[in-house]
């Protein structure tokens, strides 16, 4: 009987999944037609787990000045897009500068390290992404800093990090906002040697989360959202610092199908990963973020987990952005025993279905009486 489910549910995937590029095509013409038939930047390994890749395929020239009735439209790529918090937003972390020119990613993420930056640098940086239109997600990491403490989060509660937060407060305020902050993300995972403020005393955790809140809440004028940022897991919860020190809560979402057959026996799609880590929070009843979206294999396979991602993204309500991760991951990260995964999906393959879903929201508010 299960089977016969499962047998089902891929048909019916499949099916989809034929008509999902199609409507794609209709809508994007050769943007989309492009992004899914192109090859990846790169070889595609054994195993189809995609090797590392290069900048050997250059951008196609496009016209986007007729919508498909014919009327003039205004290229997606060239200017912002309206604000809106009640629209699905799209962002992208992009350390290379391949979607410097998309504004259908409307979000720009930026790691910081609080133990190794430059505040005149990361403001100038800051700055010169709003200045284009961007809004802005700044993960900070309180990678720890010598001869303030062994204790980090201790640290942070006894004020050793106040210099730190005073200056990251001032980069801040060069802002014209919302600007969205997320600080010890991951806070739920057990990688202590990773991230040493993971895996630690929840308690602690939270009072020196809700110290950061208020800190910079004191200090900063510009407005900001903050993202309670977890792996989202059985446990993390006691991590949790309460609605008012989290405007939402934040979740990765991945798929590398050699970890998955490993860790599950499967490869399970988005909605499978997604749904898990939702129903983990569903009770705090909070906006969620995909801060980190990210998919590694054969050009097939990233095509397809994509599509479908896309295809049941008007079925997840508390769902209201997407950041994709384009970059290759920390060596290692996944295990010695696999290889790093490379999260960077052909650019175009994004844009073709960032751009479909964004045309669909207006189509859908436009037939609304």
């Amino acid at each position: 009987m299960k089977n016969d489910k499962r047998l089902a549910m891929q048909f019916f995937s499949l099916v989809a999944l034929a008509v999902l590029p199609v409507s794609m095509i209709a809508v994007n013409g050769a943007r989309a037609f492009y992004g899914i038939l192109a090859e990846p930047r790169g070889e595609v390994g054994a195993g189809g787990d995609s090797a590392a890749r290069s900048d050997g395929v250059g951008a196609i020239a496009l016209n986007l000045n007729k919508s498909p009735d014919g009327g003039p439209v205004v290229p997606t790529n060239s200017q912002p897009l309206p604000d809106g918090d009640d629209s699905l937003i799209f962002g992208v972390y992009d350390p290379d500068g391949e979607f410097d020119r998309d504004h259908s990613l409307r979000l720009r993420h930026v790691y910081v390290s609080w133990a190794d930056f430059d505040p005149g640098e990361l403001r100038q940086s800051l700055v010169a992404k709003e200045s284009r239109g961007f809004r802005i997600l700044l993960t900070i990491e309180p990678w720890p800093i010598a001869g303030r403490g062994d204790d980090l989060l201790a640290s942070v509660l006894s004020g050793s990090y106040d210099q730190t937060l005073k200056d990251l407060a001032g980069v801040l305020n060069s802002l014209t906002g919302p600007v969205f902050v997320s600080w010890g993300h991951e806070m739920d995972q057990d990688l202590t040697e990773r991230y040493p403020w993971s895996g630690t005393d929840p308690e602690q955790f939270v009072r020196a989360y809700r110290y950061i809140v208020d800190h910079f809440r004191r200090q900063v004028k510009t407005e900001l959202r903050f993202v309670w940022a977890g792996v989202l897991k059985e446990g993390s919860l006691s991590y949790w610092p309460g609605k008012d020190y989290a405007d939402y809560v934040g979740m990765p979402v991945y798929s590398y199908p050699r970890w998955d057959q490993k860790t599950y026996g499967y490869i399970r799609d988005f909605r499978t990963t997604f749904q898990e880590k939702a129903k983990v929070v569903e009770e705090l009843d909070v906006p969620l973020l995909i801060t980190e979206l990210g998919v590694s294999g054969s050009s097939d396979f990233e095509a397809f987990w994509l599509h479908q991602a896309f295809m049941g993204l008007s079925d997840h309500e508390q769902l209201k952005g997407i950041v994709f991760f384009y970059a290759k991951d920390v060596e290692g990260a996944w295990g010695s025993d696999l290889a790093t995964p490379d999260w960077r999906v052909h650019p175009d393959s994004i844009r073709g279905l960032v751009e479909w879903e964004l045309r669909q929201a207006v189509s859908k508010k436009s037939s609304v009486p």
